[in-house]
């Protein structure tokens, strides 16, 4: 593990949020939950920490897993549309698209060789036709095609589905069979006012509302619980995550992280693979 110098015992004593990415930071490769991170988290809510899930998944697509971990309370959703408090059942914060800019950004949304994933009111719809082809959207492995077809409703009309929900969507997510595409259409995209346009997958761009991101978030659940950007320590790999773990006193990136994470990053811990989540925490909090 790679600490730098600005990680101090003061620095670390100030720490009362813990937020974790979940796909290749909280989970393993499998997607598991494994029994070392379980324990380090359940340790650290004995010591009073707020655990907080910050991830780019639907609220209905979180794992068994995660849900399960008894005492975790914040769970942020939709790359940082939604905040529900686990104890309540409520969302207490929505941070989503406008209609404004979902029509702006039709043009390339409705593109008949892209496939289209629609997150709203904690589901994700997906077109059915391009759910029965998987592979042709860049998803490949037997994990992740599992991943999807569990997670995503299938509609015969995505597009039609976006016009219709417009005012309340969370995050359209993009996947591209052509590389190049992608790359033109995210340079295209984020020229539209309104949006925040991230990707988490080489195959993919995700369309959120123009505030809408996990820092964000995170940050207004910092002031309701009372505590600012010194009380936060956050972990991820992927670069929708870069904010977030901008808006940390400690940031630490995963071993298996994109290369500008690693960068930025105040720690750098061991790979998803390798428990790196309960590694840093037991080495940096003792836990």
């Amino acid at each position: 593990m790679i600490i730098k110098n600005t990680v101090t015992k003061e620095v670390l004593e100030k720490i009362r949020i813990l937020a974790f990415d979940m796909d290749g930071t909280l989970l393993d490769e499998k997607g598991a939950l494994s029994s070392a991170n379980a324990a380090c988290i359940r340790r650290a809510m004995e010591k009073g920490y707020h655990i907080v899930i910050a991830t780019g998944r639907g609220y209905s697509a979180f794992p068994e897993a995660v849900m399960n971990l008894e005492g975790i309370r914040y769970m942020i959703s939709s790359n940082g549309a939604h905040i529900v408090d686990q104890h309540t059942g409520e969302t207490i914060y929505s941070n989503l698209l406008t209609r404004e800019a979902v029509e702006a950004a039709m043009p390339w949304i409705s593109d008949p060789e892209l496939m289209r994933e629609v997150f709203f009111h904690h589901k994700v719809y997906a077109d059915k036709h391009c759910m029965e082809d998987l592979p042709r959207y860049g998803v490949l492995t037997e994990k992740s095609q599992k991943y999807v077809l569990e997670t995503r409703k299938p509609v015969e009309d995505a597009v039609a589905l976006i016009r219709e929900y417009a005012d309340q969507l969370e995050n359209i997510n993009l996947l591209f069979p052509d590389g190049d595409k992608r790359l033109r259409y995210w340079a295209e995209l984020k020229g539209i006012n309104g949006l925040t346009v991230v990707s988490s997958m080489p195959y993919n761009i995700e369309l959120g509302g123009a505030t809408t991101s996990k820092a964000t978030a995170l940050k207004a659940l910092a002031e309701r619980l009372g505590l600012s950007h010194d009380n936060i320590m956050s972990f991820g790999d992927s670069s929708n995550d870069a904010q977030m773990l901008a808006a940390a006193q400690v940031a630490v990136a995963m071993g298996n992280a994109v290369e500008e994470l690693k960068e930025a990053a105040d720690v750098i811990t061991l790979s998803n693979a390798e428990d790196g989540v309960a590694y840093a925490l037991s080495r940096l909090l003792d836990l």
